[in-house]
């Protein structure tokens, strides 16, 4: 049987072009695309594009009459999947918000006032974050339609981002004390969670990493043998990062093992289907159901993204050297060591860390949170009557 994507073709490429197939062992199957934040349209519109003949996108009218839509499509061939390593996000957003709005416009009659009021369909229906996402890309575009020549003055040049919006929000600082540690890990046995769920935020919290990175896991990663995590450089910045494991560790990790199916691949599998990894969403979800509920955590909000701020938090505590606690993170080193240092750093992030879980399994192993550090010293942790885990 034969199956074929087939979408409208937009700003110029042929219906012929645009059909989009794929063969496995001699069958024609649907393209199967492993994109986790766009749709298959994104991707297809993106392969199309690094598909097409430089001479055929370049095609375009040099006394001005270009469309913005045709610039486009030249940007992000020579500059967007060349500067970015998910190019794909900043055309989910193109196709979403600019393209289907101005993309037959003819680049050189758009107006910065044009421009704004694009930006401001966001900003009324509350969307700040995502109109100043947008508003970035079309100044990238747009500089570099100047810069190429086929714009005269890009109409977004004086613009700042904070002109979109006012001021970006100030970057988070919450990061849990001792006390909410202890709150957040022995709520998690009360609260009906899954297992996967349960584990992969206790793991998040003991390897300070990103959420993704966990649930994204796969199996094969972790040589529990010689105490290892290889991540490779499926991660945010891409570098290949390997990182000690603890016992406490490893403990999550073959819970989680234990709880998924056998013939799946992922650390972190998805209840529907095994073959595939968790959703992002899904312990997102779970942390705030626990803070919203009545019956819940009892303590001050919280995203699952400040558990690594929390154990970068404790790594300092514990007095463990910046450039080793960087190495933890997956940051790189700080001047001229990024280039020079190439030490892996593997016996000192494993002394850290066994000090971090140490530091942990000491909390989660007092009998009340009462008794553990909170904000300041002498100072309990006060949660209301309702919460899972009240105690006079």
């Amino acid at each position: 049987m034969t199956l074929r994507l087939v979408i409208t073709p937009p700003y110029g490429f042929s219906g012929k072009m645009w059909q989009m197939n794929s063969v496995v062992n001699g069958t024609v199957t649907e393209t199967d695309f492993a994109a986790e934040n766009v749709g298959r349209h994104v991707l297809a519109y993106l392969k199309n594009v690094k598909m097409t003949p430089l001479a055929k996108l370049d095609n375009v009218d040099e006394e001005g009459n270009a469309t913005v839509g045709q610039v486009v499509n030249l940007w992000i061939r020579l500059s967007l999947v060349l500067t970015r390593r998910r190019p794909e996000i900043a055309v989910s957003s193109l196709m979403k918000h600019v393209l289907p709005v101005i993309g037959d416009v003819p680049l050189n009659k758009i107006t910065r006032l044009r421009l704004n009021r694009l930006f401001n369909v966001l900003l009324a229906d509350g969307k700040i974050s995502e109109a100043k996402r947008v508003f970035a890309l079309c100044k990238q575009f747009f500089g570099w339609a100047e810069t190429q020549g086929y714009l005269a003055h890009s109409p977004l040049s004086s613009m700042k981002r904070r002109d979109v919006g006012g001021r970006n929000t100030p970057p988070r600082e919450r990061s849990l004390t001792d006390a909410e540690i202890w709150i957040f890990w022995h709520g998690l046995d009360l609260w009906d969670v899954s297992e996967q769920c349960r584990w992969a935020l206790r793991l998040c919290l003991l390897t300070a990493r990103r959420p993704d990175e966990v649930i994204r896991a796969r199996k094969d990663e972790f040589h529990l043998r010689i105490g290892v995590w290889r991540q490779g450089t499926r991660n945010k910045s891409a570098r290949d990062h390997s990182l000690p494991l603890t016992p406490l560790m490893v403990t999550c990790i073959n819970a989680l093992i234990s709880s998924s199916p056998k013939d799946s691949p992922w650390l972190v599998p998805s209840p529907r289907n095994p073959q595939k990894a968790l959703s992002r969403g899904a312990i997102t979800q779970v942390i705030r159901r626990m803070l919203r509920a009545e019956r819940g955590l009892g303590i001050e909000p919280f995203a699952t993204r400040d558990l690594r701020r929390t154990a970068r938090s404790k790594l300092s505590s514990l007095n463990v050297p910046n450039d080793v606690a960087r190495k933890i993170m997956n940051h790189s080193l700080e001047g001229i060591d990024r280039v020079y240092d190439t030490h892996d750093y593997l016996p000192q992030m494993k002394q850290a860390l066994e000090a971090f879980s140490d530091n942990i399994q000491g909390i989660i192993g007092a009998p009340d949170y009462l008794g553990l550090h909170h904000e300041f010293e002498g100072e309990s942790l006060q949660i209301p009557p309702t919460s899972l885990l009240f105690m006079e």
